[in-house]
């Protein structure tokens, strides 16, 4: 590969793209989070040694302590309302999903033993205001559709559906304007 195929490869093919490596680039001080009692010294923890292991190092990590990981990841979703944390952590699980699609027992095996399902953590995400948070949540949402052994149903599915329809209604209203505008 010459140099122009290794700058192609580095550079992102779309906005979201690029925003999910600008989020990537931006460190979260878990510590301060810490000190002011909004996570506890068990998911800072484990979210700073999660963050800074490389692929091989990761998967370990998920062997040993899959429950811990969802735990963590769920517990940063609920307790911190910053958007850039937000779609950090959200960014985080798709890149740990996207890397091995198996990755989503985690979250069903958390979701059981918490009598929840998988779904639930997420689908409040999509009523964020935040684009790429609603984006982020939306491909969580499809990947756990898609890769998991358990299939979406009752209140979940009908939220999730409800969300899709309006979210298709908005796209034909918006270009239904374009066309009458034009």
């Amino acid at each position: 590969m010459d140099i122009r195929g290794a700058v192609d490869a580095a550079v992102p093919t779309n906005i979201i793209d690029a925003k999910a490596a600008e989020v990537r680039s931006n460190l979260v001080n878990w510590q301060s989070y810490l000190q002011s009692q909004m996570i506890s010294a068990e998911d800072c923890e484990f979210i700073k040694k999660f963050e800074v292991a490389n692929s091989e190092d990761k998967q370990l990590i998920l062997t040993r302590e899959g429950n811990q990981c969802a735990k963590t990841f769920l517990n940063l979703m609920a307790h911190i309302s910053k958007e850039q944390t937000v779609q950090y952590i959200l960014t985080l699980i798709d890149d740990t999903l996207q890397e091995n699609p198996q990755r989503v027992s985690i979250f069903f095996d958390y979701a059981k033993k918490t009598k929840n399902t998988a779904w639930s953590y997420f689908l409040p995400m999509l009523n964020r205001q935040d684009f790429f948070t609603v984006h982020m949540a939306a491909r969580i949402i499809a990947k756990l559709a898609a890769m998991g052994r358990d299939l979406m149903e009752g209140s979940d599915l009908n939220y999730y559906f409800n969300w899709i329809k309006s979210q298709l209604s908005s796209q034909v209203h918006h270009t239904e304007s374009l066309h009458f505008n034009s």
